[in-house]
């Protein structure tokens, strides 16, 4: 195994994984695990060695900022934006 537990992965299987650990984290609403989520996009951007951030606005509530440079400074800019809360679920008994 490698550092990160996967040796003898494809980039495909890796991702899944990394989505599956991601959609384990609890981000349903009334009480989102905001710093769940920031933890493991902290250590995903630390994995792939993209520089990240975070401010709080709203206390409780961070705003994550992970930054690629990119090989051109004098292209535009690229943005992609999410927010990591998701809506109740109705489970079914």
């Amino acid at each position: 195994l490698d550092k990160h537990g996967f040796s003898g992965m494809s980039e495909e299987d890796i991702a899944v994984r990394k989505f599956r650990e991601y959609l384990r984290i609890n981000t349903e609403q009334p009480i989102p695990d905001y710093y769940g989520c920031q933890a493991f996009l902290y250590t995903l951007a630390d994995e792939l060695g993209i520089a990240r951030t975070s401010h709080e606005m709203v206390p409780g509530k961070p705003i994550i900022i992970m930054t690629i440079p990119g090989s051109e400074p004098a292209l535009p800019a690229l943005m992609l934006y999410s927010h990591t809360d998701v809506v109740p679920t109705f489970r079914v008994r």
